[in-house]
């Protein structure tokens, strides 16, 4: 990377004239200027760069060696001052420790929008900018390939505290350090027990196999038996009954104490269209009873949101509903599908709500046959909820563990081989490969909501692909005096280059498609990598940040999270009890305080 600054061009004096600088955090010499070409000039002493971020060892020994190559990189000019901190109290006390230090920082992605609102973030966007902007006029030789980033890396980071949206538009106050898209890891010792082959092929392979030989198609499921065979295809989402069924073979016949655990419902909820919030602009005229009160509009729990979503079949054209034009395999939006008409219902397949996905996910550590809720009345017939009894109840299936029953971090639980299955992020792997036996262990796609003919050779429904990524930002302390050198770091840590460094550690995925896609590149060819790795890096299109980053704090999911999370997963209260608790109940209002005026 050439030592270019090529940024607030606006704040720039005619030809050779040298920025100023901002008073603030503790350093020495003064920050970099640069010429109207983009060119740095050099200060009269060396600009002292602090970079602060929690890790363990293998992230330390990341950044230790990123830090040294953008070091070599700016000899003279920039010295980047790494110190490795405890994540223990690092977001409680971050605004504190923000005042006289770092100049650079990582910030929780659940945290930032709070910290932006506290003001102790630097707006980067016309750094950003400048620098997508530079790549392509200089092919390429510097700045941010902004084209090659794959979806969910930028925007996540963008925020208006009066509107509360992070849209393509809103400022921008971090970068992604990288991307940690989850998956579920699988334990290949207890499929060998229960006598599970495993395979690998695509969906897409399946498709074009069974259009070409129509008197001998493959089944194009994700877990099935055939002629006796059991078989895995590691390639293929499952099913939520695939799923559970492969749950109870690893248990019964595999050993496992536990088939399958995941602690996120987002994959399940989002997966048919569903969420726990959803945003009403102002102007939608179907919610109109307060919009006079908030900035731009306002949240609507909906976590038990029992209306049934609408998936455009992909054998229809696209139809369009108020102005929103949906085309084949696209989810109608929360505020559009009470509009649907008859006609455009019929080109669309009927997925289960919000309410059965999330139903469907407490059920998973629920004691086999124990009811946790009765949906009579939900529907007018009790068949159309997904998984009731004739009588209308919902009972447990048993394949997870509950919260109270483990004795360590889920992640323990999985390479110690307690659970056969777990959701987890591309960052463990190396701490899989170095926990557990050479070849052990290995990934498939997150779920898919799904309905299959009877012989398992179509797909007669589907969701959508969805599940949660994690993230980190790199941000700027708002008081640096140092805005220029400090931004050439923070696009250091963003660029082709500082992402293979991270990559190459094992424990994050790239957020570039060249690099992320590359099979001999440093993420798939890692030796840390799991043997189907390209798992995480096709879940990168599709991933979106948790419920923990909506807003600007997690007030509004404290309370009834605790209450789902200890008595509801264990299995001492019911959803019934849930949905009407004082917990539950009075998340409405604190929704509308975030967008109130």
């Amino acid at each position: 990377m050439k030592r270019n600054l090529y940024l607030l061009l606006a704040a720039l004096l005619a030809g050779t004239a040298v920025l100023g600088t901002l008073g603030g955090c503790a350093g020495k010499g003064s920050d970099q200027g640069i010429d109207n070409e983009g060119n740095v000039i050099p200060s009269d002493t060396k600009t002292i760069i602090n970079f602060w971020g929690w890790a363990d060892r293998y992230e330390e020994a990341a950044f230790n060696e990123l830090v040294a190559e953008f070091n070599k990189e700016y000899e003279g000019i920039i010295e980047v001052r790494y110190t490795p901190k405890s994540s223990s109290g690092y977001d409680d006390n971050f605004v504190v420790n923000m005042v006289g230090g770092p100049d650079v920082a990582y910030a929780a992605e659940n945290y930032f929008k709070q910290y932006v609102d506290q003001g102790v973030l630097y707006d980067i966007s016309e750094y950003y900018e400048q620098s997508v902007a530079y790549w392509e006029t200089s092919g390429g030789q510097n700045g941010l390939d902004e084209a090659d980033m794959l979806p969910y890396t930028t925007d996540r980071y963008r925020y208006d505290p009066v509107t509360t949206t992070s849209n393509a538009d809103d400022p921008l106050y971090g970068i992604a350090k990288d991307l940690a898209p989850t998956g579920i890891y699988f334990n290949t010792t207890f499929f060998e027990a229960a006598g599970i082959e495993i395979v690998s092929e695509t969906e897409q392979s399946i498709e074009e196999w069974n259009a070409a030989h129509p008197d001998d198609k493959k089944k194009i499921m994700a877990f099935y038996e055939e002629d006796g065979q059991y078989y895995f295809n590691k390639s293929i989402a499952m099913s939520w009954q695939e799923c559970v069924d492969l749950s109870r073979k690893l248990m019964e016949d595999g050993g496992a104490d536990y088939g399958f655990f995941s602690e996120w419902w987002f994959n399940y909820g989002w997966s048919v269209g569903g969420d726990c919030i959803e945003y009403i602009p102002d102007d939608d005229e179907a919610f109109t009873g307060n919009a006079d009160e908030f900035n731009g509009g306002y949240y609507e729990f909906t976590l038990g949101d029992s209306t049934k979503n609408y998936i455009v079949r992909d054998d229809a054209g696209p139809i369009t509903v108020n102005n929103t034009v949906y085309g084949p395999g696209e989810i109608v939006s929360y505020t559009d599908k009470d509009d649907l008409t008859d006609e455009q219902k019929a080109s669309c397949n009927e997925l289960p709500s919000q309410r059965e996905a999330f139903t469907e996910f407490v059920r998973l550590s629920q004691d086999a046959g124990k009811v946790l809720d009765n949906v009579e009345g939900v529907y007018a017939d009790v068949s159309d909820f997904y998984g009731a009894e004739a009588d209308g109840d919902i009972t447990g299936y048993g394949i997870t563990p509950k919260p109270n029953e483990m004795s360590e971090n889920k992640n323990a639980y999985f390479s110690s081989g307690k659970v056969a299955m777990l959701v987890s992020t591309a960052s463990v792997q190396r701490q899989f490969t170095d926990n557990m036996a050479a070849g052990s262990f290995d990934v498939a796609p997150m779920l898919v909501y799904k309905e299959y003919s009877e012989d398992g050779t179509e797909v007669l429904v589907h969701g959508e692909q969805a599940a949660h990524s994690g993230s980190v930002a790199i941000v700027m302390n708002a008081n640096t005096r140092y805005p220029n050198a400090s931004w050439l770091f923070m696009e250091y840590i963003a660029s082709k280059e500082g992402q293979t460094i991270q990559a190459q550690q094992g424990f994050a995925c790239p957020y570039y498609k060249s690099l992320a896609y590359d099979e001999d590149g440093a993420f798939l060819n890692s030796q840390y990598a799991a043997d189907n790795a390209i798992v995480f890096a096709q879940a990168t299109a599709y991933e979106t940040p948790g419920d923990w980053w909506y807003l600007r704090d997690k007030e509004w999911i404290d309370d009834w999270a605790r209450v789902l999370n200890t008595d509801v997963r264990n299995g001492t209260r019911t959803l019934s009890y849930f949905y009407t608790c004082p917990q539950y109940q009075a998340t409405q209002e604190l929704l509308y305080a975030y967008t109130r005026r």
